[in-house]
Order: C-alpha cells, then sequence, then structure tokens
C-alpha cells in the first residue's frame, strides 16, 4: 500500500496515473482530505487574517504487483511511484510504503502448526524435568498475527525523466507473521 497526499490541482492527473498503471479502480481509495485555513498576522489591523487554504486529499493505491514477471529487476511498484509523482508534480508527496500478503491464512496455519508444536515439546521437556506426566491441554490461546512492514516516506520532488533513468526500487523483503500460543495442559 502506497499512500499519496495530493493537492486537489494534481487528485485527478494522480488517481488518473494511477489507472493507468494498471491499478484497478478498487485498489484506489480516498484515506483523508481536509481544508486547512491559512492566516497570516496583518500588522495594521493587529489580527490574523485569512490569507487562503490549504487542501489535502490523501490517496492510497494497492499494489499487487512488485516486480514484473518477465524482467526480474523491472520494478514495476518503483515505475508506478515515479509515474505518480511525475503526474502529480511539485505537489505530490508520498507519505508512507507498506507491504501486505493479500491472504495471510496458509501462513498462519502453518505458524500455528509450528506454535503448538512448540508449545507441546516445551511442556513435555518441563514435564520429564518435574517428574510428571503431561496431560491434554487445557487451555490454549493465540494472539498476534501477520505484522506488516511499513516504511515512512519523505516528501519527494517529481522524478527527472532523463533518458536512461532508473525506476525507483522497491523491495519489500521478507514479511513476518507471529503468532504467541499460549497453552495450559492437565498434569498426573
Amino acid at each position: 500500500l502506497i499512500t499519496y497526499a495530493v493537492l486537489p490541482e494534481a487528485a485527478n492527473a494522480v488517481i488518473s496515473q494511477l489507472k493507468k498503471s494498471g491499478i484497478a479502480e478498487k485498489d484506489i481509495r480516498t484515506t483523508s482530505f481536509s481544508i486547512i485555513r491559512v492566516t497570516r498576522f496583518d500588522e495594521s489591523k493587529q489580527q490574523e487574517v485569512t490569507i487562503g487554504y490549504r487542501v489535502t486529499n490523501a490517496v492510497t493505491a494497492r499494489i499487487r504487483t512488485l516486480v514484473q514477471e518477465s524482467y526480474p529487476l523491472d520494478y514495476k511498484a518503483g515505475r508506478i511511484i515515479d509515474a505518480v509523482a511525475q503526474a502529480g508534480g511539485d505537489l505530490t508527496r508520498i507519505n508512507s510504503i507498506s507491504f501486505t500478503v493479500d491472504d495471510p491464512t496458509a501462513f498462519e496455519r502453518e505458524v500455528r502448526q509450528k506454535a503448538m508444536a512448540n508449545a507441546e515439546n516445551k511442556a513435555k521437556q518441563l514435564a520429564n524435568l518435574s517428574g510428571v506426566k503431561l496431560g491434554k491441554p487445557i487451555y490454549i490461546n493465540e494472539s498476534g498475527g501477520f505484522i506488516p512492514l511499513r516504511q515512512e516516506f519523505f516528501p519527494v520532488p517529481a522524478p527527472s525523466r532523463a533518458f536512461g533513468a532508473v525506476p525507483t526500487p522497491i523491495l519489500p523483503g521478507e514479511q513476518e507473521i507471529r503468532l504467541n500460543v499460549q497453552v495450559v495442559y492437565e498434569i498426573d
């Protein structure tokens, strides 16, 4: 997910470029909209006077494929970011980027199985060291889950379109799915 803070003059250009880049309309959404009064102190009137308004329209886009399948170094996400920054110009700010897994269910299932096996192995070891027999689980609790990787970005100017310019590399690295399992066993 990439969040763009865009002034109204650039919002349509940014949204249009996202769509041209293959981002589905369902994956583009407005996450915030604000109008803030801008003032200055008027010495002659000895008071604050309104000199205008600052309008911000924050748009989040979900890029489902980060790398082109055909060529691993063709950073699709980076090309989209570059194109959007170019379309919105100096009015565009890329505020943050985060990486998620569309459906972490299979990964969570695997992590859950490992966590339960780990809990049982530790409980068996403790039971053996204590001279008791481990019974069946009488309480099980799970917490945690998928932890999206989030990176903050500072405002960036529109990239140069110089000949041979390399797209911005956007690489997700590894994602972490962490589950904590608490299991209480009967003992004999």
